[in-house]
Parts: structure tokens; sequence; C-alpha cells
């Protein structure tokens, strides 16, 4: 086989590696925070347990290309089969170990565990750049060209990868069916390998007879080891900077972060293509490197400000072509890096590893450090710049004494020019065409958690999307009907669970409901407790006796509270389409749900007018009713009592004042007048069983692994 049609075929499987290597990042990630909790916590333990991997990966890929003897394509096909064995069983897996220990997972106890569920497979992954790009350098003598070429295609893999699983393999396939198709690439990689390439290219000079680069280090290998680490710090601080763009952009949609994530990979594919033209124009690389390090850091500040401007005036999806932008420029880089202080000799692999391994630590360092705690402490405005100015020092101390003067005052005149543009940032991305010139928000809270907004109207808006209103007085004809409609069933309630506190309107009419002596509210993010304690409606409801208020994930604390029942579980739920509302939607959650009520116990959660979410209702509970847009279910039957419902809303206080005026209870109790299928356009309307059956009889349930609306 000729040396060409070697590296074409070395090349395309590389990039099947990097297709399959992130669809599995993507589902497991997903199933794994679905096991243990979507809070911010788990998420870092979720994406550290994966560099970590990752970067032992590295050292063990680095270890292995020492020896010249190592058969390095034939160990590649070996790590590929590997992990599609790993990825056929590893979704059963996760829920074995997940059922035994959810329960008792905390902090540090989760992060081990998931560690150890990633360990093998990214432990694979990590090691095939290195053996690779030690068995190009055997045959080119050129560590720039070589990791360039390699981590173009497998990048561009990568990016493939998150594309196809965002628009297609999750909605159409589910995770288990996603997961089998990236087993299936690892396979058709390892027959590649193994039938084509069992004998080095023709015309190979083996290792004793490697030609002598005339190419020597220019950077000291330790000075790189802290700068690739630092490399990785910045890339994906960013990342996280972007993903909180594009999430509130979209509203959090659930393709938006794999849309985010594919235009990033790819434009580092670029880069990393581009990067071997710089290598081979005059100039030293420290200079080189110094201003692609200060321009990519200017490209990631900008994508912020300019996302919302496009989304304004156009479109906000042409903020990916932004972060193609910036991801180009960033993956010229690590090759840059690379070259500059990697000699083409046997340690090449080795070397590269522990380059690798330092950038991985620097992105772990990224995504605990930034998401974790600059989330919390800074605006999205004040962690760009601090980033940009990190990125500029940076530049600065690579190639000082060789950046011309004049080019050491462009980042500040670009942030002043910028921090101007990133007014009324969040009004942009979320009314989109609706923005006029001098609209603003009343209140805008940042957290790590999210961005809650809330307009001069009342409403609440949690990452871009519809959170609802403050208030609790009751009116006819009014959407809070629904919290109220509780004792219109059951002739007691006492114990109550709140799944997501929002506003707090809810959760304060359910406290103060005149039977009820305790309610448990679990709420994901401490950004709502700031947003009640400014609000004079809901206020009081933090230092309500009866409440018990946890931070946490609804799923993750009903597992770690196995024997704790409850007369009503009341969510109102999120948009069925957005990102993790399967989770709350699904029939194993729901079935979680059931688990927890008492015999007469009823849920309460919104569907959002979606047939699917009140059919799975249907699948788990024996008893259900459609009040407007919520499903309200239990194991024992439910029939209206108007005369009850009538007495407990006469009883109503909320701060020592009636919820509704005496006159008008009559006309709220009238809403059982109204028995019909509640539509889109006409949902003021409740409805039976049979009726839900006839018109949502046929449709799908929601799973957790068929990801309901998420990717549809």
């Amino acid at each position: 086989m000729s040396r060409r049609l070697h590296a074409i075929i070395l090349h395309g499987v590389f990039i099947l590696s990097g297709i399959s290597a992130l669809i599995y990042q993507l589902v497991w990630q997903r199933a794994l925070l679905t096991i243990y909790g979507s809070n911010v916590e788990s998420v870092a333990m979720v994406v550290a347990a994966f560099l970590a991997g990752l970067g032992i990966g590295s050292l063990f890929g680095g270890w292995i290309s020492k020896s010249t003897r190592a058969p390095l394509v034939l160990l590649f096909g070996l790590t590929e089969l590997g992990v599609g064995a790993y990825g056929l069983v590893s979704l059963k897996l996760f829920d074995a170990v997940g059922a035994i220990t959810s329960a008792q997972a905390h902090g540090f106890t989760t992060g081990a565990l998931v560690f150890l569920l990633v360990f093998l497979p990214t432990l694979l992954m990590g090691a095939t750049l290195p053996m690779l790009v030690a068995h190009q350098v055997r045959d080119t003598a050129h560590v720039g060209e070589s990791v360039s070429r390699l981590y173009f295609v497998n990048t561009l893999g990568a990016a493939l990868g998150a594309f196809i699983a965002a628009h297609r393999l999750l909605g159409g396939f589910g995770m288990g069916g996603t997961v089998r198709i990236a087993a299936s690439l690892n396979a058709l990689a390892a027959t590649i390998v193994m039938a084509a390439l069992r004998k080095p290219p023709q015309a190979v000079d083996q290792p004793a007879s490697i030609q002598v680069s005339k190419h020597r280090p220019e950077i000291l290998f330790h000075t790189a080891l802290l700068w690739s680490a630092l490399s990785g710090f910045i890339a994906l601080s960013w990342e996280i900077v972007w993903s909180r763009v594009f999430n509130f952009a979209s509203a959090s949609r659930a393709p938006a972060f794999g849309f985010m994530l594919g235009s990033y990979l790819l434009g580092l594919a670029i880069g990393s293509l581009l990067s071997p033209r710089l290598l081979h124009q005059e100039g030293d690389l420290r200079s080189k490197l110094a201003r692609w390090v200060l321009y990519s850091s200017i490209a990631g500040f900008l994508i912020a400000p300019l996302t919302a401007l496009v989304a304004s005036n156009l479109f906000w999806e042409l903020g990916y072509f932004f972060v193609i932008a910036a991801g180009v420029l960033i993956g010229l880089t690590f090759p840059l890096l690379c070259h500059a202080a990697i000699p083409p000799d046997k340690n090449t692999g080795s070397q590269l590893s522990l380059l690798y391994l330092a950038n991985i630590i620097g992105s772990g360092a990224g995504s605990l450090l930034t998401g974790f705690l600059f989330m919390e402490w800074m605006s999205l405005q004040v962690l760009s710049v601090m980033l940009l100015l990190v990125s500029w020092l940076w530049a600065e101390s690579i190639g000082r004494f060789r950046m011309p003067h004049r080019q050491r005052w462009q980042p500040l005149c670009v942030m002043v020019i910028m921090l101007v543009s990133f007014q009324g940032f969040y009004e942009r991305l979320q009314y989109k065409h609706e923005f006029k010139h001098g609209m603003r928000f009343a209140q805008v809270i940042e957290s790590r958690h999210g961005v809650i907004t809330v307009d001069t109207s009342n409403a609440v808006y949690g990452n871009g999307a519809y959170d609802g209103m403050i208030g609790t007085k009751l009116e006819p004809k009014s959407w809070l009907v629904r919290p109220y409609f509780l004792s219109a069933v059951r002739d007691r309630i006492e114990n109550v669970l709140v799944i997501g506190v929002a506003s707090g309107s809810w959760t304060q009419i359910l406290v103060n409901h005149p039977q009820v002596k305790h309610v448990t509210a679990v709420e994901l993010s401490h950004g709502y407790l700031d947003l009640i304690r400014s609000r004079p409606e809901v206020a009081s409801l933090l230092t309500n006796s009866k409440l018990e208020l946890v931070i946490d994930d609804g799923r993750r604390w009903l597992r770690h509270h196995p024997d704790a029942r409850f007369d009503a579980i009341v969510m109102n739920t999120t948009h069925h389409w957005r990102e993790f509302a399967s989770a709350l939607l699904s029939r194993e959650f729901l079935t979680e749900i059931k688990a927890h009520l008492t015999p007469d116990g009823i849920a309460f959660w919104n569907c959002t007018e979606s047939p699917r979410a009140a059919r799975t209702g249907m699948e788990v509970f024996p008893h259900t009713l459609m009040i407007m847009n919520h499903c309200l279910a239990s194991n024992a039957p439910l029939e209206p009592n108007r005369d009850h419902w009538q007495k407990i809303l006469a009883d109503y206080r909320i701060d020592d004042q009636p919820v509704i005026n005496a006159d008008q209870i009559e006309g709220v109790v009238d809403f059982l007048n109204g028995e019909t299928l509640p539509v889109p356009g006409n949902m003021s309307h409740w409805c039976r069983r049979e009726t839900m059956q006839t018109a949502w009889g046929d449709a799908q349930i929601i799973t957790d692994d068929n990801l309901g609306h998420e990717y549809r």
C-alpha cells in the first residue's frame, strides 16, 4: 500500500473515531446527569470525570508510543473495539450502578462514581491521539504537521458527531439507539484498520533511520506545559460563556448546546488544518503564538455581543458562525505550541501526551473554576472581560519584546468598545425581533445555575423562557385556578412536595393552604431565592415555618428520600421542549413520583400542551384529569367536589389577606361547569380520563431514553 493511501485510510478512520467519541460524550453526560442530578455540581463532576479519563489516557498512549516496536496502528484498532464494546453495555451499566448508588451519592462520591463509570472508555479515547501522532512522526519527522492533520480529522469527526447527534440521532433513535450507532462506527473503524493497515506503508523508513529534522524546540518543555494548561483553561472557559449565550438565546432548547459544540469543534478542526501554513511562514514561533492567542480571545469575547446583535436584527442562529470563527483561531494555537516545544524523535508521542494532559488539566480547571465559581460571582460581561485580560497578559508573556507596541493596546480598545455593545445584551437575546431601543428588564439575576429575568409586567423568565407571573391573587377565569384546584378533588391535604419553586407564587399559595401543615420545596437554582426576597407578593414565603426549602435536583432528592410520602406532589413544569424537560415528564420519573404518594395522594404537573406528556401520565396512573394544561393523577379515584372547594377558598389567607373576594368565589368554582377537552387557544377547561384517552390515547409516551420532545 502506498504511503498516501495509508495516510488517507488512517485519517478516515480517525474521523469515525471522532464522530463516535462525541456521540458518547453527549449521551453519557445526559444519562449520568439523569441518574445523579442535573444541578451544577453534578455537571461539573461529570465534565471533570470525562476530562480526567482523557488525560490519563493520553499518558497511557504516550507511554505506549515510546516503544519503537509497538504496533501503534493495530493498537488503535483494538482501542476502537474496546470503546465500542463498552458503549454497547454502557447505558445498562449506568442504570444498574445508579439504582444501587444514586440514593447515597453526594458530592465527592458522585464524582468518584462517575469517574469509575467513564474511566475505561475515556482512557482508550485519550490514548489514540498520542499513538497516532507518534506513528505519523515516524514517517514525516514533522511534529506540527502530524499533530495538525490528525487533530484536524479527529476534531472534524467530533464536530460531525455533535451535529448529527443533536440534529438527528437523539431525536430519532433515543439514547440507546444512538449509542448503538456509535458502537457500530467503532467497529467499522477497527475493521478497516485491521484489514487494510496491517502492514506499514511502502517506503517508510524504520524508526532507527528516521531522517533528522532541522527543527529544534523554541520553547522550554516545562514552559509549554504551563501554556498548554492555560490554553485549556481559557478555551473551556470561553466554551462555558458561549454555552450560556446560546442556552439563553434558544430558551434552553436541548440541540443548542450540540450545535454550539459542533460549531466550536469545526472551527478547531479548520484551525488545526491551517496551522502548518503558519509554521512555514517567516518569523519566530513565539511571535506567531502570541499573536494568535490574542486574536483568538478577542474573537471569543466578541461572540456574546455579536450574537445578541444578530438576534435582535436577523437570527440568533447566525451566532454559530461566530463560534466557528473563534474556534479557527483557537485551533491554530495547539499545533503551534506542540511544534515549538517538541522535537521529532522517539519521545514525540510521550511528550505530546504530557502537553495534551496539561491542556486537559487546564480544561478541567476551567470547568470547575469558571462553571462553578466565576459564573456564580461574576456577570457574563465581567467574566468575558476577565478572560480577555488573562489572554492579553499571556500573549504578552509569550511574545515579550517581540509584539509591536501598538498591538498591546488593541485589547483595551476592543474591550471598551464592546463593553458598550453589551448594553441590552440579555434583552436582545430574549426579545429578538421584538427588541426596541431602550427596552430593559426590571430585574436580572445571574448565577452558575443560569439567568433569571423579570420584565416590567412581573413576568418571570428562566434562561430566556417564560416561567410564570409573580402573584397569588385569585380571580374568575384566571390561570391561577390550577394550584387552588387541588382542594376540589381531595378533602384533606396536609403534606405537600413542590418540585420547582421558580417565582415562588405557587409555593406561596400551597404553603398557605388552610389544611396544609408542611411543604417541602425542591428548587435547582438558588437564584430564585434572591428573586423571591425582593418581591413583596411572595417574600413571606421564605420565613413561613411550614416551608422546608431544599436546593437540589428533584429526581435526586426523591431518590435520597425513598421513604417520604406526600398527599400532593406539584410541578409547574417548564416547557416540554426544553432541555431536561423530559426528565420531569418521563414514565420513569412519574413512576418515582407515584411511589412517593400516600394511597390517595395526587400528582399535578404541567404538560405545557403536550399530548405525549398527558399520555405518559395516563400510562403510569390509573386515574387522571386534565386541568387546563396540567395533568392531575392519582392511584385513587378523582371526583371534583364543588362545595368543599368553595369552603376552602373562603378560608384561604395569604399574609392575612383573603386570596379572593367573597363575591368572586362562585365565579371561580364555576370552572367546574366547563368540562370539555382543553386545547391550545381555549385552555380554560377541564376533562376526565375518558376524554383524554379519546384525544391522546395514541400519542407516544415520554421515556428517559427517547428524551420526549427535546430533540424533535
